[in-house]
């Protein structure tokens, strides 16, 4: 077993030549050397065919990674979630106290501002417990297609070097966007500003319109970097070349099956969090909407649905990205070829 979790990186890195390892057999050969029964015994040794996969077996396969393997995708999930909101919780309640102080004296009009501080540390800390916990999923999702069941602690070990590069990964994305979000908006933004409200506003809407466009194009190109970095042993730079290769001629395709995992993450994550929902609005009418307490409370429970809902959907968005990288590359460089092999050389125990 390779440390990338036998998901070796095509290229000149490789120690046998890239053909014996991504290119199809000489059809004189037949699909593998050796008996053919064993071949068919391991075709699906694990959470999907070792074949092209479809959009059904793509979502089934998500699904079944979860059940396969819960200690690892959704006991992973809690640990680095609570490793992030934990301190975000409570830094979020410290500063909602520092704010209600600082606006107490700014009337009834400075109420809605009060929660602004904790909902954005919440985001941001969520955005690096999500870049760094979909990398390490990927790993375990990459083991279940093989049959095998990495524990949390074999998984920590195998990925450990590379969330450096889950995290410049996400840094570079991030810059990627605010550069996008300037050359695109701060126009129309600057006349508004300036008082010329008519061209400022169609410049403004022609803005939000690209960026759009640019956001959804550059995070599909991007999506199957994550993957290709933990699998493959890429740095963040090199990932991403990776995945603009991987996602080319397949652009419409990934962004479709990832928008529908995200819409059946976002319907699932809802569904979960309306009980933290109505607890949080039972509490704001118990102590007085806009209170001290009321937000600190708030605060908490919002983070508390953050971890709960985020351990049930983030798995199932990770291993959809992960399939979609195995997809991709099984059907550009026979990566069901090696992962067949895998499977008779060293099966699950």
């Amino acid at each position: 077993m390779t440390a990338t979790g036998d998901f070796p990186a095509p290229g000149p890195q490789d120690r046998e030549p890239p053909r014996d390892r991504y290119a199809a057999p000489h059809p004189a050969a037949g699909p593998i050397a050796g008996p053919q029964t064993p071949m068919l015994a391991w075709h699906k040794p694990g959470i999907v065919p070792l074949r092209p996969l479809q959009l059904g077996d793509i979502l089934d396969g998500a699904v079944k990674a979860i059940r396969f393997n819960p200690k690892s995708m959704v006991g992973l999930s809690v640990i680095v979630l609570a490793v992030f909101l934990v301190p975000s919780a409570s830094i979020g309640i410290g500063a909602t106290h520092l704010v209600t102080r600082a606006l107490s004296g700014l009337g009834t009009g400075a109420e809605a501002f009060l929660g602004y501080p904790s909902l954005f540390l919440q985001s941001v800390f969520t955005a690096f417990a999500t870049a760094i916990l979909s990398g390490l999923l990927v790993y375990v999702v990459g083991e279940a297609v093989l049959g095998r069941k990495p524990d949390i602690a074999t998984t920590w070990r195998a990925t450990r070097s590379r969330v450096l590069s889950l995290l410049a990964l996400m840094a570079l994305s991030g810059l990627f966007t605010l550069l996008a979000m300037v050359l695109l908006i701060g126009p129309g933004v600057l006349l508004l500003i300036n008082n010329n409200t008519g061209t400022g506003a169609i410049l403004l809407f022609l803005g939000l319109l690209g960026f759009m466009v640019v956001a959804v194009a550059f995070s599909t190109k991007i999506s199957l970097a994550a993957p290709a970095i933990v699998l493959e042993g890429h740095h963040a730079l090199a990932g991403l070349r990776r995945s603009f290769v991987l996602t080319k001629g397949a652009f419409w395709r990934i962004l479709g099956i990832t928008l529908l995992a995200g819409l059946l993450a976002g319907i699932a994550g809802t569904v979960l969090g309306l009980p933290f929902s109505a607890a949080g609005t039972a509490i704001a009418v118990t102590s007085g909407h806009g209170s001290e307490s009321a937000l600190m409370i708030e605060t908490f429970v919002s983070h508390l649905s953050a971890l709960l809902t985020g351990a049930i959907t983030t798995p199932f968005v990770a291993a959809v990205t992960g399939l979609l990288y195995i997809d991709r590359r099984m059907r550009t460089e026979a990566l069901d070829v090696v992962l067949i092999r895998a499977s008779q050389s060293n099966p699950p125990l």
